[in-house]
């Protein structure tokens, strides 16, 4: 028979996962608990309840269509929470709504519907966001005054580029789809000119090599790889690359000069005006179609000459981001550009403004040309996220990471970028969140959590935070947001609606898991610094009398009394018992704390509830439990292994921090001090050991089950045990 005193000092690991129960050689094993639930480990070690989520608003929407909270932060001092429905868009500050007239939320409009929110990308600089999606134009937000934004299309000057040809508004047909010369290919309306002879028609993986011109609607081809079908609708083939003709510019500078540009023969569209030509080492943009041959331009840089370019030796660019090739999925700031990522067409490339210049992605080698580079792999890892991490512009791909660097005493330019290969995880439509100079992301799948960190010689490294708590994320990471301060939590939200706390902090050892649930699904999570700390907001729905309700919702730390979720709080004097304006909770069992006492459950109806007695003040909202379950030690004995020896703990103290009530093992725990006239005053906060009442032998287990269910503070910094062991 072993007899001894464990104490377990902290809650570091998490809880762990069943899968886990046989692992009593980690280290970790008796720094975690079978079950965290509703609480959260501090940074310090102990667990406290969680803060309850405190009712702020509904949705402008109510249950039709999702609402994200999205942060714009400016400063440390002032930051908004922005709230995106369908077409519209909120503003928070200060933990309450801005409004344009009293009593009015101010509402912006926007083309951003709920379709968009889900994989939608964002990132600020100053007093501007950009927002973007593979089905709409980056957009630019800015900020005015607090109720004073505009949403416009971003104003590129000019967008990023590159030779993509003509796609003419009109069917094609094809008079024989296999390999071979003479086929004719006819369209149903003028695509022809002349100087497309030697350059190629593609569609339905068929390639043919245009080799004689007819009239702009018939034309002579060789077919070089066969087509899968005779024709394709407008927008569905291309004439690549580049007319295939001399081009001549009227001048070759300086910068700013209006010139002309001529063909040698038929070449130019209506539709090539906001194109770009790359000529004679300069640039020139497109500004004015004057006729087939004849186009006018403005010199973006400088040429070498005015003399005429042979065929081939220059290019027709045209922008990137469109309709059919698709626009940016990913944005970020990083060393002084603005850098997107991934399109349809391009789902591996990224693209860098000019230095300092913002929209401004002309192509070039000087230092602060804008950057045009691909992320190559194996395989096709579609890039889901730009991060931009200390000196490095992370790419997280579907199927691999990147890490984009420049040169060693500079940032990256267009002839120094260096991509390279990271490990090969994968990432998921999970926005990313840095800790410090760590990058955490969601894996391939949603069910993994991953850490890059920086390494002294070689780039990043990674590994799993989640692996001693998988059982957590089965359902899959939806939403995650990073709260600094007070307990460097990462609020996690699922796509079945349930959440959780994660606490970290590589320097302490502490990576903790701990569940949550609440009457509800909690959809999307987002952070904002509020003063010396920071607020998530989350977008909740409820079933309020029989109807879904979306609200904007906040976890409120500074919560004393009543930790009670969809939380309100009122004040009245002089003191009563009959309180509404709980309309938002129609129907509910609400947990009430009246004047700093907890006077039990009630039923809101009519959006009031009757309490017992009259109170000044009261904080009401849902119940939730938070309950912590401590397995037994793994000890040593003298025949090895306490595991499957008869086990028990007969006597336990708890060290508790400003603690207000709670039960142990079924048992409820007395806090309330005794005599004349403290019965029906607030019970006050306990801070120190609380010795347990014994308890009996079990087989192979001796769990202590900690609960909180009255929405009362409690903290738990250590569990101490009077523990025997037999093998008996």
């Amino acid at each position: 028979m072993a007899k001894l005193q464990p104490i377990q000092t902290n809650f570091s690991a998490g809880e762990f996962s069943p899968e886990l129960e046989g692992r009593v050689d980690l280290e970790k094993f008796n720094n975690s608990a079978k079950l965290l639930r509703n609480v959260v480990v501090m940074k310090q070690g102990g667990a406290t309840i969680r803060p309850p989520l405190q009712f702020m608003a509904q949705t402008a929407g109510g249950a039709a269509g999702t609402v994200r909270p999205v942060p714009f932060i400016f400063s440390r001092s002032v930051a908004y929470m922005l709230e995106f429905g369908s077409t519209s868009m909120r503003v928070w500050k200060e933990r309450a709504l801005v409004e344009s007239s009293p009593g009015v939320p101010y509402v912006l409009a926007t083309s951003i519907n709920a379709a968009h929110l889900d994989a939608m990308d964002y990132a600020s600089s100053g007093d501007t966001m950009v927002i973007v999606h593979d089905e709409f134009a980056p957009k630019r937000l800015r900020r005015f005054a607090d109720d004073t934004w505009v949403i416009d299309d971003v104003p590129f000057a000019p967008m990023a580029m590159y030779e993509r040809g003509e796609r003419p508004g009109t069917t094609v047909t094809i008079s024989n789809v296999a390999v071979g010369a003479g086929r004719t290919i006819t369209a149903t309306a003028a695509a022809f000119l002349a100087s497309d002879v030697g350059r190629t028609v593609e569609y339905a993986a068929g390639v043919a090599l245009i080799t004689a011109f007819t009239d702009t609607t018939h034309v002579t081809a060789t077919v070089t790889q066969a087509f899968l079908t005779v024709g394709a609708f407008a927008g569905e083939w291309t004439i690549t690359g580049t007319p295939m003709t001399t081009l001549t510019p009227s001048a070759k500078d300086p910068v700013g000069a209006t010139i002309t540009m001529t063909l040698g023969a038929a070449g130019w569209r209506a539709g090539d005006v906001g194109s770009h030509v790359d000529v004679n080492g300069g640039l020139v943009r497109i500004t004015q179609f004057t006729s087939t041959t004849v186009v006018s331009g403005v010199i973006i840089r400088e040429l070498i000459s005015a003399t005429a370019a042979q065929a081939e030796f220059w290019v027709l660019n045209a922008p990137a981001w469109n309709d059919i090739d698709g626009y940016p999925t990913t944005v970020t700031f990083h060393q002084q550009r603005m850098w997107l990522g991934a399109t349809r067409k391009f789902p591996q490339s990224v693209w860098g403004s000019k230095s300092g210049l913002s929209f401004d992605f002309t192509p070039g080698t000087a230092d602060d040309d804008a950057v045009y580079k691909t992320a190559a792999s194996d395989d096709s890892s579609p890039l889901l996220y730009l991060v931009s991490a200390n000196r490095s512009l992370i790419m997280l791909g579907y199927g691999n990471e990147f890490e984009g660097i420049g040169g060693v005493e500079k940032p990256i330019t267009q002839t120094n970028m260096q991509i390279n290969p990271g490990s090969d995880w994968g990432s998921e439509l999970v926005r990313p969140q840095k800790i410090g100079k760590e990058l955490l992301f969601a894996e391939r799948g949603g069910t993994s959590l991953r850490v890059m960190y920086p390494q002294q010689v070689d780039g990043y490294d990674s590994s799993d935070l989640s692996i001693y708590s998988q059982h957590l994320l089965t359902a899959g990471l939806k939403s995650v947001s990073y709260e600094r301060k007070p307990n460097s939590v990462l609020w996690a939200v699922m796509q079945d609606g349930t959440f959780g706390a994660f606490t970290y902090s590589r320097e302490d050892s502490m990576a903790a898991w701990c569940s949550a649930t609440t009457d509800g699904e909690v959809e999307w999570v987002a952070t904002i610094p509020d003063g010396a700390e920071d607020v998530t907001y989350a977008t909740v729905l409820r079933t309020i009398d029989g109807v879904e309700q979306r609200n904007i919702e906040m976890f409120n730390w500074g919560a004393e009394n009543g930790k009670f979720d969809s939380r309100g709080e009122q004040t009245d004097s002089p003191a009563k018992a009959t309180w509404d304006g709980l309309d938002h909770l129609e129907a509910k069992v609400v947990g009430v704390v009246a004047d700093g006492v907890y006077v039990g459950t009630f039923t809101v109806s009519g959006g009031e509830i009757e309490l017992p007695r009259t109170a000044l003040a009261i904080s009401y909202g849902i119940p939730y439990e938070a309950r912590i379950t401590v397995r037994a030690p793994e000890v040593g004995t003298g025949t090895g292994t306490s595991q499957g020896q008869a086990q028990s703990t007969n006597r336990i103290w708890l060290r508790l921090l400003n603690t207000i009530g709670m039960r142990v093992n079924g048992k409820t725990l007395e806090f309330r001090r005794l005599g004349a006239g403290v019965l029906d005053a607030p019970v006050q906060p306990f801070t120190g050991l609380k010795d347990v009442a014994d308890y009996g032998w079990d087989n192979g287990s001796s769990d202590i089950e900690l609960i909180q269910d009255q929405g009362a503070p409690w903290t738990v910094l250590a569990v101490i045990r009077n523990f025997t062991t037999n093998a008996g």
